[in-house]
């Protein structure tokens, strides 16, 4: 279905629970919002990790190779008030698995299922109370699967097994939710951050990528996007979110043009068999010039929305408002967005930022 809010919201919101995170959101946006997610609160804001400290580590067909160092309590750090343990500080400092039986390996759940249908009722409820717009949908995003298995894997050889079996359970996920969501009331977004890292490097980024899996990774991506497709029926509508990371808010590359995400983009529109809603695309907080957003003369995405993460709370209204209008000089008709979720900045910071999509949307 096609989008038409002016504002994506990516993904992550911080928030004690769902219904703050879609009353903030629906206050601060409203009619400008394409739609709405839960804010990925709890452990999900950890992004892929959440499948790491959850499914991962408490699969008996797996081994934990590695975890994250304990927290110490003395530093400063983002992570520290929660008192969790089980969160990357570094690439250096993460989760890894050895498959030990690939013929066994299974996934009951992911917990994206479970956790969205319980969001939904929320948000039915909210939107019969009308704080939330009549026509605003319900967003749930999840790692494709290259991003959601490769960080993961010890050794080459695991990758193959565990992706399958990720995308397996990924598949009877969003069969679980279409059986509580009805299919034109929900957005499913693909986040796709390492299949964009290994396509911008060659699959080369030394302390990120200790070894290379076999095959092309443009390739590897087409054939993931058109089986991600295949899963979703055409009344839902599907988006495509690519990114170039954000641990410690920082690109772990960072993009040298669009040029990239336009090939991406365009190579997805054409493996998939069903069409694909929205693309979303970063801007770093330093590019405002025109070569960074040339590229956008080879887009070729058909009736799909374009949403530009070029919204950032650090230089505000104004620095968001010099990227947004030279990106006006190569594109048109896109909507606006940070680069990627904000469920790990501090929760005061949000009405602000909020404001910022506002400000640059009415003026």
């Amino acid at each position: 279905m096609p989008m038409h809010g002016e504002v994506l919201l990516v993904g992550s919101v911080p928030g004690a629970s769902a219904e703050e995170v879609m009353r903030l959101c629906a206050g601060g946006l409203g009619s400008y919002l394409a739609c709405l997610p839960d804010g990925e609160t709890g452990r999900r804001r950890a992004w892929i990790n959440f499948l790491a400290a959850g499914a991962y580590a408490a699969n008996a067909d797996l081994q934990t190779v590695s975890r994250p160092l304990p927290i110490d309590p003395s530093a400063a750090d983002e992570w520290r008030p929660f008192g969790e343990d089980w969160i990357p500080r570094a690439y250096a400092d993460h989760w890894l698995f050895r498959v030990t039986n690939a013929t066994r390996l299974y996934f009951p759940s992911l917990g994206y299922a479970e956790v969205a249908c319980a969001s939904y009722a929320v948000f039915t409820r909210l939107k019969a109370e009308g704080v939330l717009p009549p026509a605003l949908r319900f967003m749930v995003a999840m790692p494709l699967f290259e991003s959601a298995t490769r960080p993961f894997c010890a050794q080459a050889e695991d990758f193959p097994s565990l992706a399958a079996a990720y995308e397996d359970a990924v598949g009877r996920e969003i069969a679980t939710m279409l059986a509580v969501i009805p299919a034109e009331d929900l957005v499913l977004q693909w986040d796709i951050a390492f299949e964009t890292l290994a396509i911008e490097t060659n699959d080369h980024l030394p302390g990120v990528f200790p070894w290379q899996p076999v095959g092309n990774a443009m390739e590897r991506y087409q054939n993931a996007v058109q089986r991600a497709a295949h899963m979703v029926p055409t009344a839902v509508t599907m988006g495509l979110h690519l990114c170039y990371g954000d641990l410690g808010h920082k690109h772990v590359v960072e993009p040298p043009t669009l040029a990239t995400c336009v090939r991406m983009a365009n190579n997805a529109r054409t493996a998939a068999a069903r069409p694909i809603d929205y693309f979303h695309m970063p801007v770093p907080r330093e590019r405002d010039d025109d070569a960074y957003f040339a590229p956008l003369a080879e887009l070729d995405i058909g009736a799909a929305r374009l949403y530009l993460g070029l919204v950032h709370h650090s230089d505000g209204s104004a620095g968001s408002r010099r990227r947004l209008t030279t990106a006006r000089r190569h594109a048109q008709g896109f909507g606006i967005a940070t680069e990627c979720g904000f469920g790990r900045r501090p929760p005061a910071t949000i009405p602000a930022l909020l404001a910022i999509h506002r400000e640059l949307l009415s003026s």
